[in-house]
């Protein structure tokens, strides 16, 4: 049979790849004789003047040395440029290539399925490291182009590079506070500028902004007759009057957001001191230039990216590039266009509403570059009309926009525009009016929630809103402006990406950066408080808002997604992990839950170190990726469309539209054990979550490397998001509905199981008990006018240490572990009655129990998730009481709960935004999956009392701890053999069930007492 030689291949696979990248028609060679220095022939290389070289070596399968020949070729410089090659792809091609007609080889090496691994030069001189670990990553032609684009991005010197912006950065702002130490006018008017207090931070942001318009400068010299920043000296001085001069003329070009700002950066610093900021900055600039980082939009781009999101750095809490890589990659694969056509292309629309430094945006921006270049465009000839109408961005900071128009310009730095589709957005007071008059404020881009006809809502800006698709006549930019008209209609974005603030309410760590709240950007209380009400007014006019105050502005955000992504358009946003579970956010699952499909949600495994709960820089909170798609059959407009009254039901808030019987659509839950470490990985990762999805496989590989848990459900199971145990989910799952499977046995157990609202009510709120301000629960023995009088206190008690043997008013209130080691917790404060509160006391009195429920469960060292006072107690902030219908149900419920099955029901149900902790409100401990006791006869209500009589005096390790808790393991048995009479044949299987779920980071926290041979997950 005739063959095909790896020659023929590796020319066919040339011609293939040539088609992906325009680049490459020219840079891309196979077979090339003493392409490297000393001899040798690789097989390709892309010779990528604006990047580093990379080498392909490939081989048929079985490819015994294929690895071993790239890894020979890391090191090797080129002829004729002297480059080292520093990436290197190893390649196994199917045998069924070996075997195709030559005729149809082009075409089968288009088609065929790739295995591959990537091999990167490392610190020393011959060391490498190898991606993935183990084994080889599937794909087609266009994942192994995504590949070699990404390596072409040399991590070493992007690290050098890093370096040297940082440097120089840190060293002219240090440069800048000594020299105006006594003009303190030009940071202020700087910092004004930047909206921002003055600070360190305020003077590093404003250099960064410099450096970047002197670099871009260097990357624009040569075109449009814009001069080198050498030709702008004078006596080997950097003058600021023609830098700024020159800055003027870039500035008739466009490139408006990037010069502008830092022209007004620039402008008040004195002349001298100016002259030696701007020698340092341009002397960081040509060594940049020396690297070859400004000859390269992808290496400056990174470079820039990793100074801005360094959160140390410039205390920023922006999403760091690789995860945005990640979200885009997935968001893009949603979107349904013809990549081949550019006029489709350039037809798209995608918007950032709060695009910070730009990094979300300019990443959803080279995906969708990528694919038009991988169908066969090109993408610099396009580059000018998507910058002029096709991606959008917003903030209400100016270094925003600047940061943001820099990225996006840096994909073709040389093509101009006319112009620009970012938009620094009104915020606060505006004009003069009344203090609190709601008229004179802007809310930034949440003001655009609301529908608008003509420029109203932004005159003086030449900021357009306009609802529906008749055309309006655009602001022309005004002399000295430089915000172009915002053509916003409702629901005509193809793709909005959004990384919305949180609405943190302190600072944490830097009292002099804006936070992005309505107290940010020096608004008083007063300002505050007209702002809010305007929020309030705009949430009114949407019938069912997703925005909630308790949840905070991300849920507002979604709310102005909502409204401007078409139908078939694509979401993608990174949101807080508590969307996924908390009540506040029941409106914004509904949401999703009604109006989306295609659904996938991105978690992130924490073992319990902050860097490795989110996806943005730095938060220090639990965060999630969402990329879903907006159905395409809703009907008719805004108003039909809107969700129907909601009817709430189930454990997590779910709620369905009136009439509503259609089955929710699938979500895919993807908890990842690590955040994507580079470009590379995050690529890999997108591709390896689409091939798990194709294959229907639970667990998400890298080659031999397990990189998360693949599970699909609905919004009821988004309590899956943070378990990498695809086992753990499946059982959690199905115990809530009843049933008991286990890994490693096909049987399956019914056990009665309900909630616990249904077997009684919760006892009283904190706030109920002990609370300052605010009126007493109704009914609860004062008439309205002592309720009304000033200084009327919430709660009946004043609570205290315990005073007496007996007290009269016992409370189980805080958490001490050392003592909640049993079922039994004795009461460790009690209540004093306050004046004139005797009526309330007694009827709060009413609500006391034995039974208690751990509100605030530290799963890695506390040990009980229910337990029994020896008398009635009040509850307290961390455990309040639970008032069961038939007493008698109290013994099963805490016997229950402290199983292994109890405590992984509490879990699953628990917010897990915090690794090793499991947290239910008080208004959320009804929704608890329990132990039916109601369908227990008389023999199993005795046993349950003997089995609390044999464990009450019996000491429990912490709940991470169960798969090596004796006390735990024998309660377990005790439970399913004795009281619910299932065979032992149970409890090998539940061994392997605990292990399993002991090994979980969001149950183990990261703490050296998870099962050791898991001690890598989630790490």
């Amino acid at each position: 049979m005739p063959t095909n030689s790896e020659r023929s291949f590796n020319e066919a696979l040339a011609r293939v790849l040539r088609t992906k990248h325009p680049r490459w028609r020219r840079d891309l060679a196979a077979e090339q004789h003493r392409a490297v220095k000393g001899g040798g022939q690789p097989d390709l290389i892309v010779r990528d003047p604006r990047g580093a070289p990379v080498v392909v070596e490939t081989e048929y399968v079985p490819a015994r040395t294929v690895e071993q020949d790239a890894i020979a070729r890391l090191g090797r410089e080129l002829a004729g440029s002297g480059e080292a090659v520093e990436q290197c792809l190893a390649l196994r091609v199917p045998v069924a290539l070996q075997h195709a007609p030559q005729a149809v080889l082009d075409e089968q090496t288009a088609r065929a399925a790739y295995e591959y691994c990537l091999f990167s030069r490392s610190g020393d001189a011959d060391g490498h490291v190898r991606w993935p670990s183990a084994g080889w990553v599937g794909g087609g032609v266009d994942d192994l182009a995504a590949v070699i684009e990404s390596a072409s991005i040399s991590e070493r010197v992007v690290s050098r590079s890093l370096h040297l912006l940082e440097t120089g950065i840190a060293e002219a702002a240090v440069r800048l506070r000594e020299a105006t130490a006594d003009r303190p006018a030009v940071n202020d008017r700087i910092a004004a500028t930047l909206c921002q207090e003055d600070g360190e931070q305020t003077s590093r942001m404003a250099m960064a902004i410099v450096a970047n318009a002197l670099t871009f400068q260097t990357m624009l010299a040569g075109v449009h007759d814009v001069r080198t920043l050498d030709g702008l000296r004078r006596n080997g001085a950097l003058p600021k009057s023609p830098v700024l001069r020159e800055w003027e003329r870039i500035l008739a070009i466009n490139y408006w957001p990037i010069f502008h700002v830092a022209r007004e950066v620039l402008t008040p610093i004195p002349d001298g001191t100016a002259s030696r900021l701007l020698a340092r900055l341009a002397d960081v600039s040509g060594e940049l230039d020396a690297h070859g980082v400004t000859r390269s939009h992808d290496l400056y781009g990174r470079t820039f990216q990793r100074l801005i999101s360094d959160r140390k750095f410039l205390a920023t809490f922006y999403t760091l590039p690789e995860s945005a890589a990640l979200l885009a990659e997935l968001a893009a694969g949603l979107i349904d266009v013809d990549w081949t056509d550019p006029e489709a292309v350039t037809g798209l629309r995608a918007c950032d509403f709060a695009c910070g430094t730009g990094t979300l945006i300019t990443a959803a921006y080279h995906a969708l570059l990528a694919r038009h270049r991988r169908a066969g465009g090109d993408d610099a000839a396009i580059h000018r009309r998507m910058m002029e109408r096709a991606v959008f961005a917003a903030d209400i900071m100016p270094a925003a926009t600047h940061l943001t128009t820099s990225m996006l310009s840096s994909a073709h730095p040389t093509t101009p525009f006319e112009r620009t589709q970012v938009h620094l957005l009104p915020y606060g007071r505006q004009g003069q009016g009344d203090q609190g008059d709601a008229a004179d404020f802007a809310l930034g881009a949440l003001d655009l929630i609301r529908k608008q006809h003509g420029t109203g809502l932004f005159e003086r800006t030449g900021i357009e809103v306009q609802h529906g698709t008749a055309g309006a006549a655009g602001v022309d930019r005004q002399e000295g402006e430089w915000s172009d008209t915002f053509l916003l209609e409702h629901q005509s974005m193809d793709l909005v990406i959004m990384n919305p603030p949180f609405t943190r309410p302190t600072n944490h760590e830097a009292a002099d950066v804006p936070v992005p709240s309505f107290a940010g950007l020096g608004n008083d209380d007063a300002e505050q408080a007209a702002m809010s009400n305007l929020l309030k007014g705009i949430r009114k006019e949407i019938k069912t808002p997703a925005g909630h105050g308790n949840a905070g502005l991300a849920s507002n955000f979604l709310d102005l997604a909502e409204a401007k992504v078409k139908p078939g358009g694509v979401l993608a946003l990174v949101m807080p992990l508590s969307l996924l579970q908390g009540n506040a956010w029941a409106a914004t699952r509904e949401l999703l839950r009604s109006k989306y499909e295609e659904t996938t949600v991105i978690s992130l495994a924490s073992a319990g170190r902050d860097e490795q709960k989110s996806f943005s820089a730095d938060t220090g909170m639990g965060e999630v990726l969402v990329v879903a798609r907006r159905r395409r059959d809703e009907v008719g407009g805004d108003e039909e469309t809107s969700r129907k009254v909601l009817v709430r039901r189930g454990s997590r808030g779910r709620s369905r539209r009136q009439g509503e019987n259609a089955p929710d659509a699938p979500v895919t839950f993807v908890t990842l054990r690590k955040r994507p470490a580079s470009a590379t990985e995050a690529a890999g990762l997108a591709v390896a979550i689409r091939n798990a999805a194709e294959a229907g496989r639970s667990r998400v590989m890298l080659g031999d490397d397990l990189c998360g848990t693949r599970v699909v459900g609905t919004w009821d199971d988004a309590g899956c998001a943070t378990v990498v145990h695809a086992e753990v989910v499946d059982a959690a799952r199905r115990l809530r509905a009843g049933a008991l499977t286990l890994p490693r046995s096909n049987d399956t157990h019914a056990l009665p199981v309900t909630t616990l609202g249904e077997l009684g009510r919760r006892g009283l709120l904190h706030r109920d008990i002990n609370g300052i301000e605010g009126r007493a629960p109704t009914g609860w023995g004062n008439n309205a006018a002592e309720q009304e009088e000033e200084g009327a206190f919430r709660g009946p008690f004043d609570i205290v240490s315990i005073r007496t043997v007996e007290p009269t008013f016992p409370v189980l209130w805080g958490h001490e572990a050392g003592r909640e080691r049993r079922l039994i917790v004795q009461p460790d404060r009690e209540g004093v009655v306050r004046e004139r509160a005797d009526e309330r006391a007694a009827a709060a009195w009413g609500t006391a129990t034995r039974l208690h429920f751990n509100l605030d469960f530290r799963l890695n060292s506390q040990s009980l998730a229910a337990c029994l006072t020896p008398m009635s107690t009040l509850g307290g902030r961390a455990w309040p009481n639970f008032l069961m219908t038939d007493r008698r149900h109290e013994t099963a419920a805490v016997l229950w709960a402290n199983t292994t099955l109890g405590l992984m029901l509490f879990w699953w149900q628990g917010s897990v935004q915090q690794a090793g902790r499991a947290c239910l409100t008080v208004s959320r401990l009804p929704d608890l999956p329990v132990l039916d006791p109601r369908a227990f006869g008389d023999v199993q209500h005795e046993c349950a009392r003997d089995l609390l009589a044999r464990f009450r005096e019996r000491t429990f390790l912490p709940a991470n701890e169960a798969y090596r808790d004796e006390t735990r393991q024998a309660l377990d048995a005790a439970v399913l053999v004795e009281l619910l009479g299932l065979s032992a044949s149970v409890l090998e299987p539940l061994a392997v069930l605990r292990t399993q779920w002991c090994s979980e980071p969001t149950v183990h926290g990261g703490k050296g007492t998870r099962p050791k041979d898991q001690a890598g997950v989630g790490s």
